[in-house]
């Protein structure tokens, strides 16, 4: 439940950074990364004739006569050109406006208008106006000075105009104009890849009819300090394009229904939302296997959202995504290394105070055997005392070995070939035997199902039940009820006792080496039986498991994987 509450509250967070256009600063150049990394696509609709440094030291200053103009569209004329646009205001009257006004009759013209700041319209002159299609040629710059889109039509009062590359790309095939939306061309074509003639050339009859026939001619400065230059995502190195090139870029990419939509901030939420939800899917696998899937997912926002930017120019919230993958990859990250961290330093102190039990533990018997010996050999003792001094030392000789060996027991356990080791056997069968033996100290209450079967060690599984039963009988006067059965998969040998119980703070550790509860107070024992009991039921693929009963109590469950029929 947690988890779909922090996927639901990443989608709707997701979702509002990007309706507000907070992530824009982020998203937009990361959009641009991508679009530069996409394969240029060749123009086949444009060209461009630059009115350049060279054209002009040939021809004069800016502007032109409009004779010279006229001249240009003349030519273009009759290389076959499909349609020239004029990329120049043309605004002020001029005494040769006739002539260009002639020769743009000759083919279908486009001529740019401005909206300037005071909210009026720059346009062609009147003489001009009756010859020639005008469009806007207003650009419409990001915060960060790129040029991304542009509005499909601008108004002005009771005039609008549409942008001059959108109604270029309509004079080579017709499409409907979209009033007042912001087309993103995707500029798979840059600027400074049309193929572009110096306007000297064309006037002097430098160039070939092929390579004008059946084009949109753009008519243009391209001279530093005529025109205006700006930056789009293509923009190589941060040097400006200029406006002449821009335009006929945008109507390239127009002709090939080449434009970038963004998704949708809903659709961006959902995606943040199953981004994360796998992440989290992931959080309790081994460390390589989250990494691993963040990094699948991070490659697939990559390559398939550049995939599909390329193939369909749906542009996905690509830092967005790849920010909440990150994000819960290190908050988790953190999370597991912390509680790491915790289980190193209880470890820690676990084996430290492990280590100073076993020391205790080992350094009593010892030290009673050194003053037994120191016994034998000062004094002189009778026969009844130096047998009595004997058997106080085979005694102590005996709990030393005991702990040794339990020790050594639970080391080499771990290291046992379980599949050369183990055979299938009626757990059954070993339970009774030993709670047979037990009874003879004190009686059980048995509840023993016949052939369960087992794969394992006999001479372990023995050991289990008497660790099990024996600390029941340890703690408590009560009735001890010993019960095994066929549960599911699995085999289950029950112990339970009517003792004090186990409180939750011990329950966590009771299975841990040398750890001894607060009910062990006042009994023998190292806390190495029920470590040794949990070492086991690994071994055979099982677990081991403790609760306290409802009337009072503690429950013991040994589980091992069950062998139907004996086989």
């Amino acid at each position: 439940m947690r988890t779909i509450g922090f996927v639901i509250a990443a989608a709707v967070l997701v979702t509002l950074l990007l309706a507000l256009d907070v992530m824009d600063t982020l998203e937009l150049p990361a959009r641009d990364l991508v679009m530069r990394t996409l394969p240029e696509r060749p123009a086949q609709s444009t060209r461009v004739i630059a009115i350049d440094e060279a054209s002009l030291r040939a021809r004069g200053a800016w502007p032109w006569p409009r004779a010279t103009l006229a001249e240009i569209i003349d030519r273009c004329a009759r290389a076959g050109a499909r349609a020239v646009v004029l990329d120049i205001l043309l605004s002020e009257p001029r005494a040769d406006d006739a002539t260009l006004a002639r020769a743009m009759r000759r083919m279908p013209t486009l001529t740019v208008s401005v909206l300037i700041e005071g909210e009026q319209w720059l346009i062609p002159s009147p003489t001009l106006r009756k010859s020639t299609r005008i469009a806007h040629g207003n650009f419409e710059l990001d915060h960060d000075g790129i040029l991304r889109r542009f509005a499909s039509t601008k108004q002005n009062g009771t005039i609008a105009y549409t942008a001059l590359s959108l109604e270029a790309a309509s004079l080579m095939q017709s499409t409907a104009v979209p009033v007042g939306q912001s087309i993103a061309p995707a500029f798979r074509t840059s600027p400074r890849s049309i193929p572009s003639f110096r306007a000297d050339d064309i006037l002097s009859g430098r160039y070939s009819d092929d390579q004008l026939r059946g084009r949109i001619i753009f008519v243009g400065p391209t001279a530093l300090g005529l025109g205006d230059r700006v930056l789009t995502p293509v923009s190589r190195s941060l040097a400006p394009d200029a406006g002449v090139t821009v335009h006929a870029a945008a109507a390239e990419s127009l002709l090939r229904d080449e434009q970038i939509r963004a998704a949708s901030p809903l659709t961006g939420g959902l995606l943040g939302g199953l981004v994360l939800a796998f992440v989290l899917a992931l959080r309790e696998h081994p460390r390589a296997i989250r990494l691993g899937g963040a990094l699948i997912v991070i490659l697939l926002i990559a390559i398939g959202g550049a995939l599909l930017l390329a193939e369909t120019g749906i542009a996905i919230p690509f830092v967005s995504l790849l920010a909440t993958v990150i994000l819960a990859t290190v908050t988790i990250e953190a999370i597991s290394m912390t509680a790491s961290l915790e289980r190193l330093t209880d470890q820690r102190e676990h084996d430290i105070e492990s280590k100073r039990l076993l020391a205790h533990e080992l350094k009593t018997p010892i030290a009673s055997m050194r003053n037994l010996t120191q016994l034998l050999a000062g004094f002189d003792l009778t026969g009844a005392e130096r047998q009595r001094v004997a058997v106080l030392l085979q005694s102590e000789a005996g709990k030393l070995e005991s702990t040794v060996q339990a020790l050594l027991d639970l080391e080499r356990l771990s290291v046992r070939d379980f599949a050369a080791a183990s055979r299938v056997t009626n757990f059954s069968d070993i339970v009774s035997a030993r709670a047979d033996v037990l009874t003879a100290t004190r009686a059980l209450q048995t509840s023993v199902a016949r052939d369960v079967f087992v794969r394992g060690d006999a001479m372990l599984l023995e050991r289990v039940a008497d660790n099990l039963v024996s600390n029941a009988l340890k703690y408590t006067d009560g009735d001890v009820r010993v019960t095994v059965c066929a549960r599911d998969d699995e085999a289950v040998l029950e112990v339970a006792d009517r003792g004090a119980g186990i409180s939750d703070a011990d329950r966590e550790r009771v299975f841990q080496r040398f750890f001894r509860g607060a009910t062990a107070s006042g009994t023998e024992g190292l806390g190495l039986g029920l470590a040794f009991v949990a070492e086991v039921a690994r071994w055979h693929g099982g677990r081991v498991t403790v609760e306290n009963q409802a009337d009072g109590g503690a429950l013991f469950r040994f589980a091992l994987p069950l062998v139907r029929g004996g086989a």
